[in-house]
């Protein structure tokens, strides 16, 4: 096979922030690139509010999503109606992916990059699945099964071992991460001193967090009694209108919003940031050189969230609080530690962690693996082109 220029490459992610964004972040780059690239969505208000601020082909798959209720999942008709049409009945995705001639699917996770993955396999074209979290999500666990050209994991252990006995072309690469946001990695500043104020930055990612926007506005009446403090507080929709009112109350005067348009900028403003612990917010963290405050959903699937936070806790680059024990007078006292103990924190905006600038170029960079997954189809010993070592 003759290696081509360009590709047509199609990027399946959508639901949350935690794929749409890495998603975005790759299309970008590689659009930039001269490749036609097109994001497969599922038409859900941000998604569509994301993607039509830039200039970027999108189509939209209805979402057929599996109800998880226990041992009841099983018993769910609709279940087993979205598992058939996803694996036997994609008639739709599979022309779709011949007319657009996609040489390449990539699937984030989430509904569109279970069933674009599944049809990519039957139009003929490569398959490579990008899983974000410390551990893989349903839809590219289901992937995995599938003939993938290769895995790449955002978080080292995704897939764990099992993996290498479906797939042995499994690379650790890292999440890809907006050049915007890589460009605010900043030097520590010195505390304590009276005279600075400390920037706290509360993020409660796409959907919002409840538990940390009841706990948090208190944590920073405290923490506010202690030490200047100012706040910016992402409190998502279906709060907003209560977390202001706390901070009203409190009489604090923080930045309270729906949605943080440019993470870029705010994670440039902050000196601290409180958040869930998303796959993509624990990398952006980590690329910017944030010192923070994780608290794991603790309803995240396989408590992948908790194992996300894990990631940066042993680097000494995090401090993680369960929501079980998430309390104001706990928040207020570790998000003051920041602030008083002696170089704490300096050394956790430097704390060294693997996904470095030079690490993250690697994953925003797709051309080489494009490359490789040509590569891949003529050679005979699959494991040496996908080796970590031949990304460097």
């Amino acid at each position: 096979m003759i290696k081509q220029k360009s590709y047509s490459i199609i990027i399946a992610a959508g639901g949350t922030g935690g794929h749409i964004f890495p998603a975005l972040a790759i299309a970008l780059d590689l659009k930039a690139k001269g490749h036609r690239i097109l994001i497969a969505g599922t038409g859900n208000e941000l998604e569509k509010k994301i993607f039509s601020q830039y200039d970027i082909e999108v189509k939209y798959f209805k979402a057929r999503i599996l109800q998880r209720k226990g041992l009841k999942t099983f018993f769910i008709w609709s279940n087993y109606k979205t598992i058939f049409y996803t694996f036997f009945s994609n008639k739709k995705e599979r022309e779709f992916i011949e007319g657009f001639g996609a040489a390449l699917v990539v699937g984030m996770g989430g509904y569109p990059s279970l069933s674009l993955g599944n049809a990519s396999v039957q139009a003929g074209a490569l398959l490579i699945v990008h899983e974000q979290n410390a551990k893989a999500g349903v839809a590219n666990r289901l992937l995995a099964f599938r003939n993938c050209t290769a895995i790449i994991e955002g978080l080292p252990g995704g897939f764990a071992k099992f993996i290498t006995y479906i797939n042995g072309n499994k690379v650790y690469l890292g999440n890809p991460i907006r050049p915007e946001i890589i460009k605010q990695r900043k030097p520590s500043r010195e505390f304590p001193d009276n005279s600075k104020t400390a920037r706290i930055l509360i993020v409660g990612g796409s959907q919002g967090a409840r538990s940390i926007n009841h706990v948090a506005p208190k944590a920073m009446d405290l923490l506010s009694k202690k030490i200047k403090v100012e706040i910016r507080h992402d409190a998502g929709k279906v709060d907003y209108p209560l977390v202001k009112k706390m901070y009203q109350e409190f009489n604090i005067n923080a930045n309270v919003s729906k949605f943080i348009d440019d993470i870029a900028e705010a994670y440039g403003w902050a000196d601290l940031v409180i958040a869930r612990a998303g796959a993509l917010t624990v990398s952006e963290l980590s690329a910017v050189g944030l010192p923070s405050i994780l608290i794991p959903y603790s309803h995240a699937t396989d408590n992948h969230q908790f194992y996300n936070a894990k990631f940066l806790e042993d680097k000494k680059a995090t401090e993680i609080i369960l929501d079980k024990d998430l309390e104001p007078e706990k928040l207020a006292d570790i998000s003051k530690s920041f602030f008083s103990e002696k170089d704490k924190l300096r050394k956790e905006l430097i704390a060294e962690n693997e996904l470095s600038p030079e690490a993250i170029e690697k994953v925003i960079n797709l051309q080489n693996l494009i490359d490789k997954s040509y590569e891949y189809i003529e050679s005979s010993s699959p494991t040496e082109i996908f080796k970590p070592s031949s990304f460097k």
